[in-house]
């Protein structure tokens, strides 16, 4: 009984849905189109939302992945150290020209951010980004004197509940204003309502809901934010900001909110709008069951309903193997509420809407391939099997191999090469500190705590951050054919799982009665149980 209620709760708690997934790859098996499991689910009737996207996958090594990330991380440091390092900084991550860059990536880029929500990974990530864009624009100008391209952060995410994620948004894009404008690079952010956001920032704060209050906190972010700065700009959308017939880079680093999607999709009903590039950092997929730590090939997961349905006698609370088979049912279908990456369900609102959102951008990528380009390098907290048609083999990704603390020492608590990784992080901080004392340095060196000096708790990186977000700029923010990534499909599908007539436990002649099969035998997902009568 316990685990049946243990299942209720989680199933509630994701309001009955889950969203599942397959990776579907013509050269490990039959092909798209050939999963007959798949499409029973979707003739199912429990099926909300799902798309069939084609996207770019990846699987760095741990070792690769690492690698990537402090190479990066030294050349930062250098490019902090001398313009001339900054120039170059652009070449030494693989690429040839600034004409290269700018057709590969788009003179705009879009970082959808929730900037120290629940880590401080975001930072960094802005960074690396930030730097590389103007490296190449700074070589450019060389060409074209006024040469110019715009980074825009966009924190929409959480712009109605969170006052700290927007103040430091806002905090680390004046700093980069500051340092890289001369470069021709522009930060922009994205913000519906700066005059909400500005109450927001001051509540958090604890100070006046003025705009020279918050210059007073930082110099310059006021001015920003009222769109009195010298430098950079602060946008209500993106709609009106797509160029003609140009590509669009679009970092997905956060969960995404409608009007972010509506913002993507608008773009793509243009005629001579952009062609977006996509880079999310969360994995393509995800199993939604168990698997066997040596297993190869996907195990089958089935819709067959169990076969205890109408007219069978109720699962007593006396009848300890058969409160037990329906507590195993229950565990089986708790593996897949919430199994996909945290970043894909965050945001501010209700979940299912959240899974709406999401799915609202995969159905426009399904539909329009021609205006995407979709990529995802595959990494996780633990390494294990992506989810593939029942009986294909399986690709495997990598964990993530770093964990570090930021602040005024990043603490490497994991690293495939801790000498090197040490050394890495320890030369950015010094070179920040000697070089950009009053713009990098503050932004590298914040640790977990709160601007009020408060523990946060719950942050992420208080106990060391996987750095996610840095190693997905890391990977990709290179020419396309060093990823070494692979077409695949990419199967997503909402399935309602609220189980028809499930509700409170009676009692049948003085006994407690426990959910019987006939409260989930409408549930997919599940192998066939057989109940001995």
């Amino acid at each position: 009984m316990g685990g049946a209620m243990a299942s209720s709760s989680k199933a509630a708690k994701f309001h009955f849905l889950q969203l599942r997934s397959v990776i579907d790859d013509p050269a490990m098996g039959d092909g798209a189109g050939a999963d007959e499991t798949w499409a029973r689910l979707l003739a199912s009737g429990r099926v909300r939302r799902h798309a069939e996207p084609c996207v770019n996958m990846a699987l760095p090594s741990s070792e690769d992945a690492e690698q990537a990330l402090l190479e990066a991380v030294e050349h930062l440091a250098d490019a902090l150290s001398s313009v001339q390092a900054l120039r170059g900084l652009y070449r030494r991550l693989g690429w040839g020209s600034s004409e290269q860059y700018f057709e590969a990536m788009g003179p705009m880029q879009v970082m959808f951010v929730d900037t120290d929500y629940n880590d401080l990974d975001d930072r960094l990530a802005i960074m690396l980004l930030a730097y590389q864009m103007a490296s190449a624009n700074l070589d450019r100008r060389s060409k074209s004197a006024g040469a110019r391209c715009c980074l825009y952060l966009d924190c929409r995410t959480y712009e109605t509940t969170s006052g700290l994620t927007i103040w430091r948004t806002l905090r680390l894009a004046e700093r980069l204003q500051r340092d890289l404008e001369s470069a021709g690079l522009e930060l922009v952010l994205v913000l519906s309502d700066r005059v909400a956001a500005l109450g927001l920032i001051a509540g958090y704060l604890g100070c006046q809901a003025a705009y020279e209050a918050l210059d007073q906190r930082a110099p310059g972010t006021g001015a920003l934010l009222s769109g009195a700065a010298s430098g950079g700009r602060v946008v209500p959308g993106l709609k009106d900001s797509w160029p003609t017939r140009s590509k669009v880079a679009l970092w997905i680093l956060s969960g995404l909110c409608a009007s972010q999607v509506d913002d993507i999709t608008d773009g793509c009903e243009h005629k001579d709008g952009p062609r977006f590039v996509v880079f999310e950092q969360a994995q393509p997929a995800w199993q939604s069951m168990e698997v066997p730590e040596d297993a190869e090939t996907q195990p089958a997961w089935d819709l067959k309903e169990l076969t205890s349905i109408d007219g069978v006698d109720p699962v007593r609370a006396d009848d300890v193997e058969a409160a037990a088979r329906v507590a195993d049912v229950a565990a089986m279908l708790d593996r897949g509420f919430g199994a996909e990456p945290s970043n894909i369900r965050s945001g501010e609102a209700p979940y299912p809407v959240i899974l709406d959102t999401y799915m609202q951008l995969q159905e426009a990528v399904a539909i329009c391939p021609e205006r995407f380009e979709y990529t995802c390098p595959a990494l996780n907290r633990v390494p294990g099997p992506l989810p593939a048609p029942v009986g294909q083999p399986m690709h495997r990704i990598a964990a993530r191999p770093l964990t570090v603390v930021p602040g005024e020492i990043f603490e490497v608590r994991k690293a495939v090469d801790m000498p090197r990784a040490e050394a890495a992080f320890a030369k950015l901080l010094s070179a920040a500190r000697a070089s950009a004392a009053e713009t990098a340095y503050p932004e590298l060196s914040q640790d977990a705590l709160d601007d009020h000096r408060r523990d946060r708790g719950g942050v992420i990186d208080y106990n060391g951050s996987p750095l996610a977000d840095a190693l997905l700029v890391a990977l990709v923010a290179r020419p396309p054919a060093a990823l070494g990534a692979v077409a695949v499909v990419r199967r997503l599908a909402v399935v309602d799982l609220a189980p028809e007539g499930a509700g409170r436990c009676r009692r049948i002649d003085g006994v407690e009665e426990v959910p019987s099969a006939v409260h989930l035998s409408c549930w997919p997902g599940i192998c066939c149980v057989t109940h001995d009568r």
